[in-house]
């Protein structure tokens, strides 16, 4: 399959990136990020319980951007090699990715690839599903809305706090915590002090994307990214190259 190999080479680098992104996700949350103190808000009459959470390292944004670019670089390079099949150099080519049907865009982006083969990249624009909301979770949208905010910023990551049990604390009391999310503080009546100096059960999960952009998505969103483009949208193409 030379007329696909370069995408592939793509593909296969950009899963040695999210080998790593996985690694350095798993050596952080493996160095206990979440510390808790705690302390008394005598005025309220509060017992404050606090998660500290380390800083994500920035190396892992970092290698999500490489990733990323890596995916998003071998559908610009299918698209040229479609197009190198009826031209001896194709220029100006790229692998559209659309909110809204535009058919003369999409024409001069892949100007010299075969018909049938234009077809298909339109049937997998992110327009193409039925409820026009859902835009935003089609993965090609999102690996192109990823790959334009890498260029431009480093991607946003985020921390999203869980917490599941609280060891020592009365059934019949859960409903007097609050939790405030932002702050990562857990505040709950100061006679229930004693039972709070276990340490809560909390799970961390790595963020990246930005909602201000309307995305984000963990680790399994990225999985699932590169397995569409590397095992539903390349082979597809596989035919027109013999």
């Amino acid at each position: 399959m030379p007329g696909l190999a370069d995408p592939y080479l793509k593909t296969a680098r950009a899963k040695e990136h999210l080998s790593e992104i996985q690694d350095r996700l798993h050596a952080f949350l493996d160095s206990k990020p979440i510390t808790i103190t705690h302390e008394d808000d005598l005025e309220n009459q509060r017992h404050l319980v606090r998660l500290n959470v380390k800083d994500i390292p920035e190396k892992i944004a970092l290698v999500v951007g490489d990733f990323l670019y890596c995916l998003r670089s071998s559908l610009d390079q299918l698209v040229w090699a479609l197009a190198h099949t009826t031209k001896p150099y194709p220029r100006n080519t790229q692998f559209p990715i659309l909110e809204e049907r535009d058919d003369k865009r999409i024409n001069e982006w892949t100007r010299g690839v075969p018909e049938a083969a234009v077809a298909i990249i339109k049937s997998l624009q992110p327009y193409t599903g039925q409820d026009p909301t859902a835009v935003g979770s089609h993965l090609l949208w999102r690996l192109n809305l990823m790959c334009n905010i890498d260029k431009h910023r480093r991607v946003p990551t985020d921390k999203n706090v869980t917490i599941t049990q609280f060891p020592d604390l009365p059934r019949q009391h859960l409903g007097l915590i609050d939790y405030d999310h932002d702050a990562g503080i857990i505040s709950v009546p100061i006679f229930l002090k004693s039972s709070m100096r276990s340490a809560p059960t909390a799970s961390l999960n790595v963020i990246f994307g930005d909602s201000h952009e309307g995305i984000e998505c963990d680790i399994k969103g990225l999985e699932a990214i590169y397995e569409f483009v590397a095992d539903a949208v390349l082979p597809k193409f596989l035919p027109f190259f013999g």
